[in-house]
């Protein structure tokens, strides 16, 4: 299905600074919300995330997610908090592809545990980034379109999709092995179809999967930077 993508994936340091400036969005906006903390001690950890940020990662971080960062605690707006819930998903997929999370696939639907095994990798103040250059791998090309592909299938089913083609896509998918199916479906952990999911369980599906496969994109070397990579390829 992937065989004539032509893999070209970014130099590992520029993918573990992208994963950690991506989870450092995804810090901050956490501590939004984070009620087990006191403001001051939540401003006192964002001032600290801030000061490292902008020492550690000022080649990978974008003004953007910057902005996020130097925000003070009760001060985000809406879209910043969707950006930063954007980036902790993107940054399970740059995660993942640096085997930052040993997960085979990255799981369908999304889980607090992979989410928390994304942020338990990744440095936090004071820790030097280019350390993790010497405790990451980069998956094979093979691996990294196999995992694009099973992300743009989940997009592609998220859609409207005639059951023509549904079943013609879920032959494929067998035939080649790609992804678990059931019922003439995909599947999603636990063997469920993804047509039997509620409204709000396929809509969450279709959010992490865009966010995952426009970041694998990247990682893929599809794009000339983060901002413009494409979510869907010509």
């Amino acid at each position: 299905m992937d065989d004539e993508l032509e893999i070209q994936p970014w130099p590992v340091l520029e993918l573990i600074g992208r994963a950690v400036a991506l989870t450092s969005v995804a810090r901050r906006g956490l501590m939004e919300v984070d009620e087990d903390d006191d403001v001051f001690t939540r401003e006192t950890d964002r001032f600290e995330l801030s000061t490292w940020v902008r020492t550690e990662l000022t080649n990978w971080i974008t003004d953007t997610e910057l902005e996020i960062i130097q925000t003070p605690i009760g001060n985000l707006t809406e879209e910043q908090m969707l950006t930063a819930d954007e980036a902790l998903s993107a940054a399970g997929a740059v995660a993942w592809a640096l085997r930052g999370v040993t997960d085979e696939y990255m799981p369908v639907p999304d889980t607090e545990e992979f989410n928390a095994a994304v942020l338990a990798w990744a440095p936090t103040p004071w820790d030097k980034v280019r350390n993790l250059q010497k405790r990451v791998r980069l998956r094979s090309d093979e691996d990294l379109a196999g995992e694009r592909e099973r992300m743009e299938l989940w997009y592609w089913r998220s859609g409207l999709v005639t059951s023509e083609e549904l079943d013609e896509v879920v032959a494929e998918i067998n035939a080649a092995d790609l992804m678990p199916t059931a019922d003439g479906d995909l599947a999603v952990v636990g063997g469920i179809a993804y047509g039997m999911l509620s409204e709000e369980a396929r809509d969450d599906i279709a959010w992490v999967a865009e966010q995952r496969l426009r970041a694998l994109n990247w990682v893929c070397g599809f794009g000339d930077s983060w901002e413009t990579a494409p979510l869907e390829l010509d």
